[in-house]
């Protein structure tokens, strides 16, 4: 349970095909149990500014295929404090085979159906292609900064115990613009608490923190340096159980 990605939160449709789960999970990790569920407080901070979302995510039930069984995965979010028109959820039909994806590998290629409903709004199918870009982000093992066992943290579903992995990654790159290069560079530095507690993707608590610049090479008058700019996303329980009902249905 050493590896996670990091995705944002938000509804499957292909205008955010990037965004169907929230950050800290790793999806081969994903425990199929029907009826399990559990639900996170996520903060985004960028610019002075936060906002706050509530997920749900919940195994809603199970089918057959010729590839073998299947789950069906919703995944609700709403603003904190938001109504019902506010509120976002995705029902995804996930092949039990997602959980030997490879590095790299597209979400895509386990998806079999997907259903959105916005706010009140029908329920609509989404296209599974529109997913293609959902990949699962594997650091490398020269990420990996530590790892901590048997940890005790409190959450607001209680104290847990958990495992704590640490990554760290620094990328640049270089995107020649004419005469000149704008050099970019992108660190991220991961916190992952894990617990077999917990259900659906174990996940506990995890925090991210981000740093991009990006400035011309040689310095142009009029392209201006970006800057360090920072933000942070922190996910945390707020409670989990059995006994989940689907919220959608499919049409």
């Amino acid at each position: 349970m050493a590896v996670v990605s990091v995705l944002a939160i938000g509804s499957a449709r292909a205008a955010d095909a990037e965004s169907l789960l929230l950050p800290g999970i790793d999806i081969r990790s994903i425990d199929f149990a029907v009826g399990t569920w559990c639900r996170y407080r996520v903060v985004d901070e960028a610019l002075g500014q936060a906002d706050t979302s509530e997920v749900m995510l919940a195994i809603v039930g199970r089918e057959s295929t010729p590839d073998g069984p299947a789950y069906w995965l919703e995944i609700e979010t709403c603003p904190l404090g938001g109504s019902d028109d506010d509120r976002d959820c995705s029902r995804v039909l996930v092949d039990d085979r997602v959980r030997t994806m490879a590095a790299g590998d597209s979400v895509y290629h386990f998806v079999r159906r997907f259903y959105i409903k916005k706010g009140n709004g029908p329920v609509e199918a989404g296209d599974p292609r529109d997913l293609k870009r959902l990949t699962v982000v594997f650091p490398d093992s020269g990420s990996l900064v530590g790892v901590m066992s048997d940890m005790r943290i409190r959450t607001a579903a209680g104290a847990i115990n958990c495992e704590l992995s640490q990554f760290e990654t620094d990328e640049s790159r270089d995107v020649p613009a004419g005469r000149i290069v704008i050099r970019q560079r992108r660190v991220d530095r991961v916190k992952v608490w894990v617990s077999l507690v917990i259900p659906v993707f174990h996940l506990a608590r995890c925090e991210i923190e981000r740093l991009r610049e990006s400035k011309a090479v040689p310095p142009v008058r009029g392209v201006p340096d970006s800057g360090p700019r920072t933000s942070r996303t922190t996910s945390e329980i707020l409670s989990y159980g059995t006994g989940a009902k689907a919220r959608i249905s499919p049409p």
